[in-house]
């Protein structure tokens, strides 16, 4: 049944997706020059980079690495988790990893060179994505929702508040008390987290394609502007899928889906820095203009060895991790490691 609340929250999106017509959504423009400068040898599926530090995931693999000298990146330590890791945040010292079945997994990384395993919660179903805001992990799993963990104690994680998404939830990213989850076929919908139990729903709708990643745009501190763009990248068979999905959330209560973008080959992953969204994509990195997110415009490319899984951004350096042609380890596969210059 059609709730009151949704036919007015479906009004207030047509409203406000005419507006967007007449006047788009402006962000300053960027561009950035991309020179690669070093390379991780192995194989990689996810890539993360906090300070002087790379975090490098290949199935239940983690590994990390000092990129003081990007040029010449040196490993540090790895540690191997139960399951393989579908998705992870590194906050503070812990890396929060979803590993599948075995659920949500805490490492603690206060030194790197000898990770220690701390707490795990095992969530209903099996765990897909995640984030991490203040001492909550929220964790999306194909069966129960969105769990909210409660990560204060890290050696004994609790449940404190379960969101049920309407179809199979695949990630969550969260700015502050806002978080931003997509289910599959087409879920996409904003919560408020800033309660210890439930969350509360800000607004949901059914208007994304196949969703397997959502991701934030950033802005560095001391402004920490809350997002206006949230990029949305889904998978499988349709119209839009593997397109990079691009949506207004400077209204949290009525978020707008204002472009759909093709990239050369079929994108997997996104970064978003500043106006720019950095796609992962089959044909290599793709940097994508959303300077006006109603019409975005493919701003730089550059080709990989093999198909980009994955992607992380920094002021300086951008991270790509490649896969090999073929699937296997090759020399092919690994992180590259590129510069940004304005």
């Amino acid at each position: 049944m059609i709730t009151r609340r949704r036919i007015l929250s479906r009004c207030l999106v047509a409203l406000k997706s005419l507006q967007l017509v007449r006047l788009s959504v402006r962000l300053s423009a960027q561009t950035a020059a991309l020179t690669a400068v070093g390379h991780i040898p192995g194989p990689a599926d996810l890539v993360q980079v906090h300070g002087h530090l790379a975090y490098v995931a290949a199935g239940s693999l983690l590994k990390v690495f000092d990129l003081t000298d990007p040029s010449t990146p040196s490993l540090i330590g790895s540690f191997t988790f139960p399951a393989k890791i579908w998705s992870f945040r590194v906050s503070g010292s812990f890396v929060y990893a979803a590993a599948g079945w075995f659920g949500l997994v805490i490492l603690d990384l206060s030194n790197p060179a000898v990770p220690r395993p701390r707490g795990s919660f095992k969530t209903l179903g099996e765990a897909w994505g995640l984030s991490v805001t203040g001492k909550k992990a929220l964790v999306a799993n194909q069966m129960s929702g969105i769990d909210v963990i409660d990560v204060s104690n890290p050696d004994q994680p609790i449940s404190v508040g379960n969101y049920f998404t309407e179809g199979y939830a695949r990630d969550v990213a969260t700015f502050g008390s806002l978080a931003y989850v997509v289910d599959q076929p087409t879920g996409f919908s904003v919560l408020d987290v800033s309660k210890g139990g439930q969350p509360s729903e800000v607004s949901t709708q059914q208007s994304a394609q196949s969703p397997m990643v959502v991701a934030l745009s950033q802005t560095t501190a001391p402004t920490l502007e809350p997002p206006k763009i949230a990029c949305v990248i889904g998978a499988g068979r349709g119209p839009q899928n593997g397109w990079l999905q691009v949506y207004d959330v400077s209204d949290p209560a009525v978020p707008v889906k204002v472009a759909a973008f093709k990239t050369p080959g079929r994108a997997a992953r996104v970064a978003v820095h500043g106006s720019l969204a950095y796609v992962a994509d089959a044909e290599g990195l793709q940097v994508v203009d959303l300077s006006t997110p109603a019409s975005p415009t493919l701003a730089h490319s550059h080709k990989t060895a093999g198909p980009a899984r994955d992607v992380a951004v920094t002021d300086s350096i951008v991270l790509v991790a490649v896969g090999s042609q073929d699937g296997s380890s090759g020399n092919s596969s690994g992180v590259l490691i590129l510069r940004r210059s304005p």
